[in-house]
């Protein structure tokens, strides 16, 4: 019989090798890791142009300089797109491509603007092909002697408490046809309202303040998705003036916190912030928001890299 001390020195090389084992494997581990986050805290970025295509590589120049690279990528891209890499040491094997702008919508600068038309107070009427009830929407004119002279705080309450119970109505909206129609009557009051001098508790859009101002079209994308998860296709029926008007919202909301950012810059990165809960919310793509740009005015490339940024968080 093996003796006590012979039995424990053989369990202690056996726990020794076990331990042994376990270092090495959480060393290498802990190396690889940190190499990884070397790697990932040194990696470098660049906005450029695709001038030419290959089967296995494009041509591409710096869209902020006169450089140019040869990038090698299996992936399929057209001359004038706008693409961002990602690469640790030379641009020529990237990690990463992302399209940040095709070619198509870099060029597409119809509508950069919305012209103001005259409020109409046949809303309903304008809301289908076909006749419909020609109710009224509730907030036309309503107030509107007694709410004129309010203060601007007050103005921005009033505005933001009609759109937020618009909001709430909505989430208690059962899916049938009468319901299909006010949610429609809402929706374009609100566009009217943003885009076309309408007025709402007798009060316009310029009257607000930039941030009540970026509110209202937040809940206005909020609401338009809304309705369309509960009546698919609803803006399908929805007269010419409110066509593209997703991308139009989105441009509008841009358009506010770039003007922010220049003229009321402490409201810059909390609508920045808006605007990554807006992408969830309503799951927007970057290609949605990339088609808004050219409504919103300006250098669109530089637009594109800036919210590119800001989409990404």
């Amino acid at each position: 019989m093996k003796s006590v001390k012979e039995k424990y020195i053989r369990d202690l090389k056996i726990v020794s090798g076990i331990l042994i084992v376990l270092i090495f494997v959480l060393t290498l581990v802990l190396v690889d890791f940190i190499s990884k986050k070397y790697v990932s805290d040194n990696y470098k970025r660049a906005y450029v142009e695709v001038v030419s295509t290959y089967d296995d590589f494009l041509l591409a120049k710096d869209v902020d300089g006169d450089s140019k690279y040869t990038i090698k990528t299996k992936d399929k891209y057209k001359v004038g797109d706008i693409v961002y890499v990602t690469y640790y040491k030379d641009i020529e094997n990237p990690k990463a491509i992302e399209l940040v702008m095709s070619k198509e919508t870099k060029e597409d600068t119809t509508e950069v603007s919305i012209p103001v038309e005259e409020t109409t107070t046949k809303v309903v009427e304008e809301v289908t092909t076909k006749a419909t009830t020609k109710k009224q929407v509730e907030t036309k004119n309503e107030d509107k002697n007694t709410t004129k002279n309010a203060t601007n705080e007050n103005v921005d309450s009033i505005v933001l408490n009609y759109v937020e119970s618009v909001k709430t109505k909505l989430d208690n909206y059962s899916a049938n046809e009468s319901n299909k129609q006010t949610a429609k009557e809402y929706f374009c009051n609100i566009v009217d309202f943003i885009f076309y001098g309408g007025e709402i508790k007798g009060h316009t859009f310029d009257e607000l303040s930039s941030s009540a101002k970026a509110k209202v079209v937040y809940y206005a994308l909020i609401i338009d998705s809304k309705i369309d998860n509960k009546f698919p296709g609803y803006k399908d029926t929805l007269s010419d003036k409110y066509s593209d008007i997703k991308a139009k919202l989105i441009g509008k909301y841009i358009q506010v916190v770039e003007y922010v950012k220049t003229n009321e810059p402490e409201l810059y990165e909390g609508l920045k912030r808006d605007f990554l809960l807006l992408k969830k919310s309503v799951g927007l793509t970057w290609n949605v928001v990339s088609s808004a740009l050219k409504y919103v005015g300006g250098n669109i490339v530089s637009l594109a890299k800036e919210w590119y940024e800001n989409f990404r968080g």
